[in-house]
């Protein structure tokens, strides 16, 4: 009897380890964009661009720590340098080398004034790292944006082949009936016909929505980087949601939080700080130097060694004014950001009015498509039962079901153009 039981609970794991298999491999939108965030090449690259940044930030800070140089070598002469020294009515020579001399330098630089452009460098590069960050959530954004259609591109394809199955059996369902009336001699051949005729195309739309799913899941393979034969579980049901918003609240946040706004906003402030800069080319440049200089040769006897410190000006005075060319060159380029971000905002402005609008056309559609449905079977029902009275022909049953088709296929249509429609506004705004 353990035995049996033991048999049967080894049973139930096997039996259960496929499905448990499949609801670990179904992806939710989230997961997709998720999988598509850690695996893209794109973002990856955005990646070492932002650490790029950061490693160019930390140069510019190093700028303004003192410099700490050591040389050090050996120099050897054919015969002892010496120096006449006058003493009385004679002179005498002092040798101030010996034929091998070692000499070991140390010397450490640190500048302590330099107009403030040490200082705006290191800011302009603390914004470029700000910038790379930016720049990769804006990557991320137009990223989530792709998943988003090439997911539900999915979830529409699969739903447009189940359309086509039910019409292939809808319309081979009227063929049977077709057959039966024509072997009692109720319809005449071309009744027949045209329905053989469109009982062949709705199974060439079959297989064509087919491939169109094929096609459709390979995109998202492709985009998530995984085997594109490998099997795709996600949801079946796009969901649909109100729009909940304003034009006008959607154009304040993405005025605020669009990202290539926030970029130009920190080039503007970079351009603010490069005239900064170039002012900073009219002023000294002022340092403090602290150095020890040893120098000993082959001969014992011959060793010096001294401790220096001192403190330096570098003024350029004139340089064919190169100077005063750069800085009004700097002030052309702060004005040249400012316009740049006025036309940005108008961009932003249009896009944002553009998406809203393809929303709000997107929900009216769902809605009359939805409405459309039910009228759509109620005609066929009506053509049905109007041929199996024979005061209906095949033509019309036929052109009732094709409505009815193209009725549902609207419905699968605009509900994908609908949360399509939705994210792409987010986008727009810079929230997604």
């Amino acid at each position: 009897m353990k035995r049996l039981v033991v048999y049967f609970l080894i049973g139930c794991v096997f039996v259960s380890a496929p499905s448990i298999s499949l609801a670990a491999d179904h992806m939710t939108l989230e997961d997709s964009i998720q999988m598509a965030l850690e695996n893209n090449w794109g973002m990856k690259a955005q990646d070492q661009d932002v650490m790029g940044s950061d490693m160019d930030k930390r140069v510019q800070f190093s700028q303004m720590l003192p410099m700490v140089n050591l040389s050090y070598g050996y120099l050897r002469y054919q015969d002892v340098q010496t120096m006449n020294v006058p003493l009385g009515p004679t002179s005498i020579s002092i040798p101030f080398t010996s034929k091998g001399n070692y000499e070991l330098d140390v010397q450490a630089k640190q500048i302590l004034f330099a107009g403030g452009a040490l200082y705006n460098s290191y800011l302009i590069a603390k914004n470029n790292e700000f910038a790379a960050n930016i720049n990769r959530e804006a990557f991320a954004r137009n990223l989530k944006l792709l998943v988003i259609d090439v997911y539900y591109a999915v979830i529409r394809a699969r739903q447009q082949r189940e359309l086509a199955k039910s019409n292939v059996s809808a319309v081979n369902s009227h063929l049977d009936i077709a057959n039966a009336f024509f072997g009692q001699g109720m319809i005449p051949k071309n009744d027949l016909l045209e329905a053989q005729v469109q009982y062949a195309e709705s199974e060439q739309q079959l297989i064509i929505t087919d491939n169109a799913v094929k096609i459709a899941e390979s995109n998202l393979n492709l985009l998530l980087i995984r085997n594109l034969l490998e099997e795709v579980n996600i949801d079946s049901e796009i969901p649909v949601t109100p729009l909940e918003i304003t034009f006008e609240q959607a154009l304040a946040t993405a005025l605020e939080t669009r990202q290539e706004i926030r970029t130009t906003k920190l080039q503007i402030d970079n351009s603010e700080k490069g005239i900064s800069i170039a002012r900073s080319y009219f002023m000294p440049n002022v340092a403090a130097t602290l150095a020890y200089e040893n120098l000993k040769g082959d001969d014992p006897t011959f060793r010096y060694d001294t401790w220096k410190t001192g403190i330096g000006l570098n003024w350029n005075l004139f340089e064919g004014g190169a100077s005063y060319w750069n800085y009004h060159k700097a002030q052309y380029m702060n004005t040249k950001a400012g316009y740049q971000l006025e036309s940005l905002k108008n961009q932003v402005t249009l896009e944002v009015k553009n998406s809203f609008l393809n929303a709000q056309e997107a929900q009216a559609r769902l809605q009359v498509a939805e409405k459309a449905i039910a009228q759509a079977e109620e005609y066929v029902r009506i053509q049905k039962d109007r041929y199996n009275l024979q005061v209906a022909t095949t033509d019309d049953v036929l052109t009732a079901q094709a409505l009815l088709v193209r009725a549902e296929n609207n419905y699968i249509t605009a509900r994908a153009d609908q949360a399509r429609a939705k994210a792409a506004l987010r986008a727009a705004m810079g929230t997604l």
